[in-house]
């Protein structure tokens, strides 16, 4: 006898890779990307809009500035430590005094204190520039350890900002390593650079603290709240500060996790959400929880490219309440297969508490930056249908926007470095640059293993005869793609049909004869229209056992 089960709430639970099909509820999904899971429906991710192509060097690492008023500037660092910065659409070298040096693939880190913004890497002296400046120079520096400056012989793995000090994580001193200091300056007046790192000057706040009990070196550190979180590949350690003599006091918070690249811990609603060595996890500075664990821990960490660890990076998206967590992927889902950096970020809603993937046009970092896009009939790339934005976005213009930079990967058809904008592709548009068809990879959810055993008997052999999705969008192309396919076991693989169009503008159905004790479909689309899709009725037929 046939019946009509209703699929509702596809957006309630997103992906959980590492759940078996059998054990997931229906609205569950076994893969996705390039969506969201909002409102109980399941919608299209941001796309990447092109802010800037041709950049004319290789961008590593981007900062955004955000000024007192006007719009902000993105700064950019290449692998060979040349300092550019992008601001209305130009693209002006910043390095300055600042020699190039060798390409390496060492994280950068970026810091702004007292009105001054620091860029580190380990192997040269940090460089600094005061907000509204032109060119980036070095940290006054000597060559004796016992003044004031920076020592110039010194090299650090990490440099930020921690209430009125510049931190130095992980030193290299002279000929000597010393992984696990902490060392810090004097306190900063604003518009200044820290006047000490001399740690025998009474007189002064700066001082430095070993970390002996740590196993590996420090990776990196943020602030979080009052306090400022030490992390290495396996410890997570707090400091705060407590003046007198001491300055700062430092304790063991977690043993056996930490951080697998610098600049991959941040801090949102006052938790630091983490891309540990072999988990992704949230804490508060006394409580640590896995938020990957059980759901897509396994898939992000079996797909992980291990040799390419250093291009990690996470990301936080205000406007949408998520966060990436940026890698370089082999999975099974993967598009951009033959770059050197990211291609795949595994996106946390950390107010709906769920995840899905996003496929990354081969990028290395990301900021927040308050972009100017105004556009004009005579300037305008494109047509008006793909720039996104609108005249009243453009005149407000101060929001903060998600930039991305990424390196050309000839092979994947990404002909040239650019300044990429993750954006709305038609409702919610903030950025008026025209859409990167190919950085822009279509959206794709799939569910296998589908048992309906609330309703039919798992024994029971189920042909379904049509299914009605619940499927909208604005866009005057309502085609959506979907396939319907099913498996007799539970080890076996799904055999799919042929893919079927449902056109929203014509139709209310789909037909197919899929049949199986375990039913699966997927659904995807050509385009970059951007569509809510709730769920759909299912009408099957039980044949009974076989």
């Amino acid at each position: 006898m046939g019946q009509t089960l209703p699929i509702r709430g596809v957006g309630d639970v997103g992906v959980l890779t590492d759940v078996a099909p059998a054990n997931l509820p229906p609205q569950a999904f076994t893969r996705a990307k390039n969506v969201r899971f909002d409102e109980g429906a399941v919608v299209r991710a941001p796309v990447f809009r092109k802010v800037k192509e041709s950049l004319g060097f290789n961008p590593r690492f981007s900062y955004g500035t955000i000024p007192s008023s006007g719009h902000g500037t993105v700064l950019m660092v290449s692998d060979t430590y040349v300092i550019k910065e992008y601001a209305n659409g130009t693209t002006t070298d910043r390095s300055g005094s600042i020699s190039a040096m060798a390409s390496n693939q060492a994280p950068f880190t970026g810091s702004t204190l007292a009105n001054i913004t620091y860029f580190n890497r380990n192997d040269r002296i940090p460089v600094y520039r005061i907000n509204g400046g032109t060119n980036f120079a070095d940290i006054p520096n000597q060559s004796s350890a016992t003044g004031a400056n920076w020592v110039s012989s010194w090299r650090t793995e990490s440099l930020r900002s921690y209430g009125d000090f510049l931190i130095a994580l992980n030193m290299i001193e002279g000929s000597s390593g010393y992984p696990t200091r902490v060392r810090w300056s004097n306190l900063a007046l604003a518009n200044n650079v820290p006047d000490s790192w001399y740690a025998a000057d009474t007189t002064k706040s700066a001082g430095f603290n070993d970390l002996v009990q740590m196993k590996t070196g420090i990776v990196d550190g943020a602030t979080l709240g009052s306090n400022f979180i030490i992390y290495s590949k396996d410890q997570v350690w707090l400091m705060e500060f407590v003046g007198g003599t001491f300055i700062f006091n430092f304790r063991k918070l977690f043993s056996e996790t930490g951080l697998i690249n610098a600049n991959c811990a941040l801090e949102v609603q006052n938790k630091h959400f983490c891309f540990g060595t072999d988990d992704i996890y949230t804490h508060d500075g006394n409580s640590k929880v896995s938020i990957a664990d059980e759901r897509v821990k396994s898939y992000i960490f079996n797909g992980i490219n291990t040799n390419k660890l250093e291009r990690c990076f996470v990301h936080h998206n205000p406007l949408l309440e998520e966060i990436y967590f940026c890698y370089s992927s082999g999975d099974d889902m993967s598009e951009f297969t033959n770059g050197d950096r990211c291609n795949r970020a595994a996106v946390y809603n950390y107010k709906n508490n769920t995840w899905s993937f996003l496929d990354l046009p081969n990028v290395s970092s990301a900021t927040l930056a308050s972009l100017a896009s105004t556009s004009t009939y005579q300037n305008v790339v494109g047509t008006y249908a793909t720039i996104g934005g609108t005249y009243h976005s453009q005149e407000a213009g101060f929001s903060l926007h998600n930039v991305f930079v990424g390196q050309d990967s000839a092979s994947d058809g990404i002909t040239s470095d650019k300044l990429y904008g993750l954006d709305g592709s038609e409702d919610n548009t903030l950025l008026s640059f025209p859409v990167d068809t190919v950085a822009t990879k279509a959206p794709f959810i799939e569910r296998v293993g589908i048992d309906l055993d609330d309703s039919v008997p798992l024994s029971g052999y189920k042909v379904i005869t049509k299914v009605v999705p619940q499927a909208h969008t604005n866009n005057s192309n309502k085609q959506f793609s979907f396939n319907f396919g099913a498996a007799d076991l539970i080890t076996s693989a799904t055999v799919y049909e042929a893919t079927v169009t449902f056109d929203a503008s014509v139709s209310h159905k789909v037909d197919t004869r899929a049949a199986g004790r375990y039913l699966s479909y997927k659904m995807t689309l050509s385009d970059t229209k951007d569509f809510r899709f709730l769920g759909f009725d299912v009408e099957l037929t039980a044949t009974g056992r076989r």
